[in-house]
């Protein structure tokens, strides 16, 4: 045979070996993804509803919402919806009472469903600002109704947004720094593009099951990577303190008796101590308040374009340091650092002590109230204010605490669910109401 022949069928047969290679990985990918969709379809659709309470933190924000206890059924229908932060989510210590068992009664959600019989859901995610709390969640969770995993979500009857005096502009300047980066002819430009581009584009319904894998990976190296700095941190104190014969602490927390609580609010006519407790924006400069509540109203209009027939009511939530009268002329304020730039004459973003008078706290609850109410209004948007409810209930007895004095306990999410229940068929636009009982 002359070489030209030979080299032909040695062409032929490497050419061969490439197709079926070929072919064998094409059937190797779509056997994985069949494989991939059939398993996502089938743990969502029949194994999500007997997963252990354990598993819920990592399962989707979609899918979470079919395992939320405040529903008649699986699916919600005909359903109420709550936006916001950890309020909305129910954190405090009536979460804590009950072990952390999400599946049992603990916050606001489950009141409004007890009284009024509705279907009630949360997307509500601690830590949220309005872009993250209006937008992002309701676009993973509202955005592929559709989405063939899972039964099908009907679009919600109404909106409740809990805005949260304490956080929520501090939370909301994250957005303001990114509209800044993005670019625009104006803050509300650059606002609205981030909002409809970046939070409000998040569908991904092919990679619910990868995503949540992912969450329970990242936290199991997290979790083992902390348990191992402990180990290790443990180890070599105790190596030092075997070297050095070093003696037991005796220090005030050794000995159980910790520093004394830096604040005291009047309780029933008497003073009770409670921790660091959030305020209002009363550190911030006049621009970056009114930058704070640029990304709260642009972030209420993108809910009013996409979900133009849906009632939507603003429940304004005092902070706890605005919630109660005060033994002393000042609060020693938590959580009150923020990302604003500073303005240009210099003013600084971040106060130097974490102590603020009262008066301050008291009118600049009244002064972001009043810009949070002239906001949704403008949005033909309904809007209640929770101080009158929550200083009358807290003049008697705690609303907050014992434990988390920064989110309600037991008696302040019922009267919270309770306010909102009242307010399921009506219109309200309440003045903001800077009274206190007498």
């Amino acid at each position: 045979m002359s070489k030209a022949p030979r080299d032909k069928a040695s062409a032929d047969a490497r050419m061969q070996r490439v197709k079926i290679g070929l072919t064998n990985a094409a059937l190797v990918i779509v056997t994985l993804a069949v494989t991939y969709f059939v398993s996502e379809y089938v743990f969502f659709r029949h194994v999500l509803p007997h997963v252990t309470k354990d598993l819920r933190a990592y399962v989707p924000d979609r899918a979470e919402v079919y395992l939320q206890n405040a529903k008649a059924g699986y699916s919600p229908h005909d359903y109420i919806t709550l936006l916001g932060d950890s309020y909305a989510q129910g954190a405090g210590d009536w979460l804590w009472s009950v072990g952390y068992r999400n599946d049992r009664p603990y916050h606001s959600a489950n009141v409004i469903h007890d009284v009024s019989g509705k279907d009630v859901i949360t997307l509500g995610r601690g830590g949220a600002g309005s872009p993250e709390a209006i937008v992002l969640r309701v676009s993973r969770v509202l955005g592929e109704a559709d989405c063939y995993i899972f039964p099908p979500l009907e679009q919600p009857r109404q909106f409740f947004i809990y805005f949260y005096e304490g956080n929520d502009i501090y939370d909301n300047s994250r957005a303001v720094r990114r509209a800044l980066r993005a670019g625009g002819p104006n803050l509300q430009a650059s606002l609205d593009w981030v909002l409809e581009h970046d939070y409000g584009a998040q569908g991904r319904c092919y990679a619910q099951l990868s995503e949540m894998m992912g969450s329970m990976a990242s936290y199991l190296a997290v979790d083992t990577m902390t348990k191992v700095r402990q180990y290790v941190t443990q180890l070599l104190v105790k190596t030092a303190a075997a070297e050095h014969q070093v003696a037991p602490s005796t220090s005030s927390a050794a000995n159980g008796k910790g520093a004394p609580a830096p604040n005291s609010v009047l309780i029933a006519g008497a003073p009770v101590s409670t921790p660091e407790l959030q305020i209002p924006p009363v550190n911030l400069t006049d621009r970056q308040l009114d930058d704070g509540v640029a990304v709260f109203d642009r972030s209420l209009a993108w809910l009013r374009r996409h979900f133009p027939n849906t009632p939507t009511t603003v429940v304004y939530i005092p902070s706890p340091a605005a919630s109660y009268r005060h033994a002393g002329a000042s609060v020693t304020a938590k959580d009150f650092t923020h990302r604003f730039l500073p303005d240009a004459s210099g003013s600084s973003t971040t106060a130097q002590w974490p102590s603020f008078p009262v008066s301050a706290v008291y009118a600049y609850s009244q002064r972001l109230c009043q810009k949070i109410r002239d906001a949704s209004l403008k949005e033909g948007v309904s809007f209640v204010d929770l101080r009158p409810a929550f200083r009358q209930a807290g003049a008697r007895q705690a609303v907050h605490g014992p434990t988390d004095w920064n989110h309600p306990n037991e008696i302040g999410y019922r009267l919270l669910g309770a306010v909102v229940a009242k307010h399921l068929h009506d219109h309200p636009t309440d003045a903001c109401d800077d009274s206190w009982p007498s």
